[in-house]
């Protein structure tokens, strides 16, 4: 009996130790990021060729085709991220030397996307109308990038891409605003409440996990990599800060004297009448 409780626990030990040591080949992050961007432009052409556009975005159907798009990024990553937990809970025990593939692709996808949707502004001149996305494009995409080409702070990026759940709700108001759907509709406001509940339980915590594990683990990482993660950790606190803040006034404080204004992107605000 001693015999095979010691046997269970040397192939748990080896299990554990090889799961902390695991190396990826760059080269198929690589090959998930320009494989992303590939896919979300042809989504595009196919979200413009058979989903149309509401006639509330008629004038400039690239607002509804971006914001289609997101919408899918949000789902899609939201989902993968939940699994990233519920499958390797133990991610939380190194969140710096944390890799397997499940969760080093996901890394590389996300960062695929975000260069497709900064390219796709650009080729719409959407940059400088749309700073606050573009900011947001920079910040997020120099870190995944760097993190997927070196293989390091992997959980780190699991932990911020707790954000693409909220994102889903957040797309999806939009989306329901867009194709006219009312403040008082029943289902506009399930999505309001859920968007407001994963806003401050999935943005809030990746935010203040990361500012955690900048105060307790600064000496594991490169200077210059924790100088560059620093401000845009900043830029993220900032925008999430202003987003929640305009969220919360128009869809709690005033819900019934809204307009859309809508600018083009999935983080664009709204506002109300005076």
């Amino acid at each position: 009996m001693n015999s095979v409780s010691s046997n269970i626990s040397h192939k748990m030990a080896s299990d554990a130790d090889y799961a902390n040591n695991v190396k990826v080949d760059v080269r198929f992050g690589y090959l998930t990021i320009f494989s992303t961007i590939i896919i979300f432009h042809s989504l595009n052409k196919l979200v413009a060729r058979y989903v149309g556009t509401p006639k509330s975005v008629k004038e400039d159907p690239w607002r509804w085709r971006n914001l289609f798009i997101s919408w899918i990024h949000g789902m899609i990553c939201g989902t993968w991220n939940i699994l990233c937990f519920v499958l390797y809970p133990e991610i939380f025990d190194d969140l710096i030397e944390h890799i397997n593939y499940f969760t080093y692709l996901m890394i590389a996808f996300s960062t695929g996307y975000f260069l497709y949707d900064s390219i796709d502004m650009f080729l719409n001149n959407r940059l400088r109308s749309n700073w606050e996305v573009t900011l947001h494009h920079l910040a997020v995409t120099s870190m995944f990038w760097s993190n997927v080409h070196n293989g390091s702070c992997i959980g780190y990026n699991c932990v911020a891409l707790m954000a693409e759940i909220n994102s889903f709700f957040l797309h999806s108001r939009k989306l329901l605003q867009m194709s006219q759907i009312g403040f008082d509709h029943w289902f506009y406001k399930i999505v309001t409440y859920l968007n407001l509940l994963s806003f401050v339980s999935c943005r809030g915590f990746s935010v203040c996990r990361i500012f955690y594990g900048m105060y307790t683990e600064a000496n594991r990482v490169p200077l210059l990599f924790y100088c560059c993660l620093s401000l845009s950790m900043l830029v993220m606190a900032v925008i999430n800060v202003v987003l929640f803040w305009r969220l919360f006034r128009s869809d709690i404080l005033k819900p019934q004297k809204q307009q859309i204004k809508l600018n083009g992107n999935h983080n664009s605000f709204y506002r109300k009448d005076e």
